[in-house]
């Protein structure tokens, strides 16, 4: 019986079918992986807004418990009235050593004119340790008299109030990892309150400027709201951010995160090339450069 070798030839993949299933396969998980990356920036920036959410709420019970905001802490930044000083003054020495924290007092003339000033270069109107001082209690037992998370009753000048019964627990629960200890000694005060990409929430005060206060515009509100540089450009010509966001009128501190590009769009604080790096692209002025950094902060506002 004579076979014909074609009809038992054994079939299989040729070299171009099994290259267009490994693209095939290749697009499927380049798409799942898209999908998946997709999925945690938008997990992360539900979360963030949650947190900017509870924050806020945090920040308003204060203010009805205790009758004031939180104070804003000196950070030390350079430029800055309490530049160069610690977050905390240290008091005396030995066992008898206690600390307070260093904030802007209203009753400070330098302070007060420093917190309406938003003509400077770089605008340093927030703090880092604002939140986790009061809205945590997460300093020592040295500072705010409670050992562990929560204080004292605090005081109008942000000082904790050792002679008071009066406590108080953390108003605002972190996630794993959001509370950042950055030196040695949780006293020295450099604890952060970060959000879920590991950068600190900024807490922004300022004050507006009064009918007494020099420099005081009758003719042009917007330039006595006073705001902070990273809120809007509120004397350009052209941009009312009043008129946009009403709630800016009244309001008297600001929360803000850094978004998913984990830069604010704060120049000179952030430089140039850490905006232009998170962006993986240049810029072709500085104006331009804040504004593509500052897109997905995500903010709160208050009074």
């Amino acid at each position: 019986m004579n076979r014909n070798a074609n009809t038992t030839r054994q079939h299989g993949f040729t070299l171009i079918e099994l290259l267009v299933s490994i693209l095939i396969i290749s697009i499927l998980i380049g798409l799942l992986l898209v999908g998946v990356r997709q999925a945690t920036r938008s997990a992360k920036a539900t979360a963030g807004l949650q947190d900017m959410n509870s924050l806020n709420i945090a920040i308003q019970t204060f203010k009805n418990d205790f009758g004031f905001l939180p104070p804003l802490v000196k950070d030390g930044y350079p430029g800055t009235p309490g530049a160069g000083e610690d977050p905390l003054v240290r008091h005396g020495s030995g066992r008898g050593a206690h600390f307070t924290p260093n904030v802007y007092s209203l009753s400070d003339t330098t302070d007060l004119g420093f917190l309406r000033d938003d003509t400077q270069a770089a605008d340093y109107r927030f703090s880092v340790h604002s939140l986790s001082y009061y809205i945590m209690g997460a300093l020592g037992e040295e500072a705010d008299y409670v050992e562990g998370p929560g204080a004292h009753e605090p005081g109008p000048d942000g000082e904790f109030i050792q002679q008071t019964n009066r406590t108080y627990g953390p108003l605002f629960d972190p996630k794993t990892g959001q509370v950042a200890q950055t030196a040695s000694d949780s006293t020295e005060g450099r604890i952060e309150l970060q959000d879920a990409r590991g950068n600190a929430y900024r807490y922004y005060r300022w004050e507006h400027a009064t009918p007494t206060t020099p420099g005081y515009s009758s003719t042009n509100p917007l330039e006595n709201l006073r705001l902070p540089n990273i809120l809007g450009r509120a004397l350009e010509p052209g941009y009312n951010p009043a008129a946009e966001n009403l709630e800016l009128r009244d309001a008297g501190y600001a929360i803000v995160a850094a978004g998913g590009d984990g830069v604010f769009g704060d120049l000179p604080i952030e430089s140039l090339t850490t905006i232009e790096e998170s962006h993986g692209k240049s810029f072709g002025s500085n104006e331009e450069a804040e504004d593509a950094a500052r897109e997905d902060n995500i903010v709160e506002v208050g009074r």
